[in-house]
């Protein structure tokens, strides 16, 4: 069997489910098969599917994003959230806050959705908040 296809056994004992046969049935056509012959075609099949979704190589890696945003997806701390509202207080800009907290600016932006701080921000800092969350939920092209 190949790594990219079902053994024979397995598509047999598939094509027979498929076609509505009860474990019995199965069993009774193919007197060599056990349940667990059964069940490993089931996980066969599983597996094949799994790893046909799955890419080989991931979109992106956190280490590439951190050698740019040194503390991208660490946990926010209670003093991160006090110097965002202050820099959001202060009238810093997304750009200026994501550098300060060595973030990437969708996390920037989503903590601010968060913290319910979008009426702090300037009237230029909103509208580009909302314009982008308009587009692009994920922001996932933006950086």
């Amino acid at each position: 069997m190949s790594s990219s296809s079902l053994s024979d056994r397995a598509t047999a004992v598939l094509e027979m489910i498929a076609a509505g046969s009860t474990y019995e049935q199965i069993l009774s056509a193919y007197p060599h098969l056990t349940y667990l012959d059964i069940f490993d075609a089931a996980r066969e099949a599983l597996d094949l599917s799994v790893s046909e979704t799955i890419p080989e190589k991931p979109a992106y890696r956190i280490s590439d994003i951190r050698s740019k945003h040194a503390r991208a997806y660490e946990r926010w701390s209670e003093a991160d959230d006090n110097l965002l509202r202050q820099s959001v207080g202060d009238g810093s800009t997304v750009a200026q806050i994501a550098n300060r907290l060595q973030r990437q600016r969708s996390a920037i932006r989503s903590r601010i959705l968060k913290l319910n701080l979008v009426e702090q921000l300037s009237a230029h800092e909103q509208s580009e908040l909302h314009r982008i969350s308009a587009l692009d939920p994920k922001e996932a092209s933006e950086e």
